[in-house]
């Protein structure tokens, strides 16, 4: 073993150690590994930004774009709702579900998937009488699995495809997947509708979709009585000095009339009422100091809110939105947006106090309350994905069959060979903004700069595993050690060891990585490289048994309720029977 064959083995160790101890987020992670790559002189410095060209970037970019528009059109939501509506059975709902969904993630990026889906599924949970963990988890798995219908599925699909075109001459076309990839996620889907969501924890009781009913206890009405000092000061005063015990006032009731608490500069009056979020037990005697005089809670305030002005809602962290790492003060979110935040929820533990200093994770659902188109713009400025409280409608948006056929158009430019996938998805994306379809504000939000920055990274990273020739020592020893085993049974090796790596590190980043070992590996056992390649696609999809393999596990976690150790019950069973499927039906197709 050379210097350089140890210096990528280390360097990739400790890439996977940072990735699994999820501190630092994966693209700094892959960063980090790149200009170590570079100091170690493992990359040229010439080749360090090659990966931010590369085409397998620029069609996960482009993918995501078209994603976002076809997103926006709400076809999937009117469709769930429509197919769902009245159905009680949790295995037909659970189908109902699952399957429109998996079949959208083959077409459109999974997390996108995922996103249009989740809200309809608490919504349809709830009138079903069933808890939402029921439905979330699978979604998750359901929405991963639709990936490997097509090549623009998911990430990891473009990137092998253009290591093939690298190591090989030419990609895989958008429908090469889908024999193998459409008889994997079936199998997974009828696993999991008829047996596997048995299995899921159903932690998470069923709640009113405005949350009302987690946080009645911490909501207490406050009358000003005569002679407080608040009289006549403005409503800001009064916030201020709660503020700093730990207390957030979210409305002034006088009369019929509800004033939210964004009117800082509403005077306040005697017999006003101001509605404040905190224990009961924790402002006796801040009341007294301003003269307020505390009333029995009227859990009826905020259902009278909903038609008024405090419009309560929950939503969703989203992967890589812009509040993940900071507070509520580094947002200023009542300054800023004029939003109060209620609540915050994290696996299944709910937070109602100190969340001033709550640093915001992927997963989070927040219970937010302001003025309706506040708290709509807010959630998405913030890169927060609306849950139940959303309005749903059965009805796609104008201009939704418009958006359908320039999607359709690109992707049959790409069916047909007409250009390159990088091409062809980035030329639909271009009509789309020019058409309307999406503004570039929008364009822009919907590229995942995290995932970019991580592919680009990564990408010199593997070709520099490549070049040391550590993939042809690791290939050799795989061999060797391999014996007279039947290439089958290397086959299930390697999409084994790309399961648990992709629990553990992104999805992308296993591709870049292990789709070069396999072809080598394939070549020294003079078998069909595009065989292993498959086992490859398989594998780094079915990240199932933790929720850091993948971005929808994560973004689940919090509206279900989950646990880190609750996914490996349904995700086991589920990567045995993806890959019994794979075993199966990949030398069938791809024949060995």
């Amino acid at each position: 073993m050379t210097f350089d064959q140890a210096a990528i083995l280390i360097l990739l160790a400790t890439a996977l150690g940072l990735f699994a101890w999820g501190r630092w987020r994966h693209d700094l992670v892959a960063m980090l590994v790149l200009f170590a790559a570079l100091l170690f002189g493992l990359v040229p410095f010439e080749r360090a930004f090659l990966g931010f060209g590369h085409p397998a970037v620029i069609t996960v970019a482009a993918a995501l774009v078209i994603s976002r528009a076809v997103a926006a059109t709400g076809i999937l939501d009117g469709l769930a709702l429509r197919i769902t509506r009245g159905v009680k059975s949790p295995s037909l709902l659970l189908l109902l579900l699952l399957l429109p969904a998996a079949i959208a993630s083959g077409f459109m990026n999974n997390v996108a998937a995922l996103a249009m889906v989740m809200p309809v599924a608490i919504a349809v949970c709830a009138s079903a009488g069933q808890s939402p963990s029921m439905a979330l988890m699978p979604l998750s798995f359901a929405t991963m699995l639709g990936g490997l219908l097509t090549l623009i599925g998911t990430p990891p699909n473009v990137i092998i495809s253009g290591i093939r075109a690298d190591k090989l001459g030419e990609p895989f076309h958008l429908f090469d997947f889908t024999m193998v990839g459409g008889g994997v996620a079936l199998a997974g889907l009828l696993y999991t509708v008829l047996i596997g969501w048995r299995l899921v924890p159903q932690r998470s009781p069923v709640a009113k979709s405005d949350g009302s009913d987690t946080i009645g206890e911490y909501l207490i009405e406050a009358s000003v009585a005569p002679g407080s000092r608040l009289i006549g000061q403005p409503l800001h005063v009064a916030i201020e000095k709660l503020d700093g015990q730990d207390a957030e006032i979210i409305g002034l009731l006088r009369g019929s009339v509800t004033i939210p608490s964004a009117a800082q500069w509403t005077v306040v009056r005697e017999a006003d009422m101001l509605l404040i979020e905190t224990a009961p037990d924790m402002l006796g005697d801040t009341l007294r100091e301003l003269g307020l005089v505390l009333l029995k809670p009227k859990h009826a305030v905020l259902e009278d809110a909903k038609t008024g002005s405090l419009h309560v809602a929950e939503a969703v962290v989203r992967p890589g939105a812009e509040i993940v790492g900071q507070t509520v003060l580094d947002l200023r979110l009542r300054q800023r947006h004029q939003v109060n935040l209620l609540g915050v929820s994290r696996a299944d533990a709910r937070q109602f106090r100190g969340l001033r200093n709550w640093r915001f994770a992927t997963g989070d659902v927040l219970l937010l309350q302001g003025e309706a188109n506040r708290v709509d713009e807010t959630m998405a400025q913030l890169g927060l994905l609306p849950l139940a409280g959303r309005q749903l409608s059965l009805r796609p948006k104008p201009g939704a069959i418009a958006t359908l056929l320039i999607a359709l158009a690109g992707l049959a430019a790409l069916t047909i060979g007409l250009a390159p996938a990088e091409i062809c998805l980035a030329g639909s994306a271009i009509v789309l903004l020019l058409t309307g379809r999406l503004s570039l504000r929008e364009a822009y939000g919907a590229i995942d700069i995290s995932v970019i920055v991580l592919l680009a990274a990564m990408m010199p990273v593997g070709d520099a595993f490549e070049a040391t020739g550590t993939t042809g020592l690791i290939a050799d020893l795989v061999a060797s050690l391999a014996g007279s085993l039947a290439p089958i049974w290397l086959l299930a090796i390697v999409i084994i060891v790309t399961m648990l790596v992709s629990d553990i590190l992104n999805n992308a980043a296993t591709a870049v990585l292990m789709a070069p070992l396999a072809i080598d590996l394939a070549q020294r056992l003079e078998v069909n490289p595009d065989a292993f390649l498959m086992g490859v696609v398989v594998g780094a999809t079915c990240a199932f048994l933790t929720p850091i393999g993948h971005q929808n596990n994560l973004l689940v976690m919090g509206p279900g309720g989950y646990r880190f150790g609750d996914y490996w019950r349904l995700g086991l069973p589920l990567e045995i029977v993806s890959l019994l499927a794979a075993l199966m039906l990949i030398p069938i197709f791809w024949p060995l």
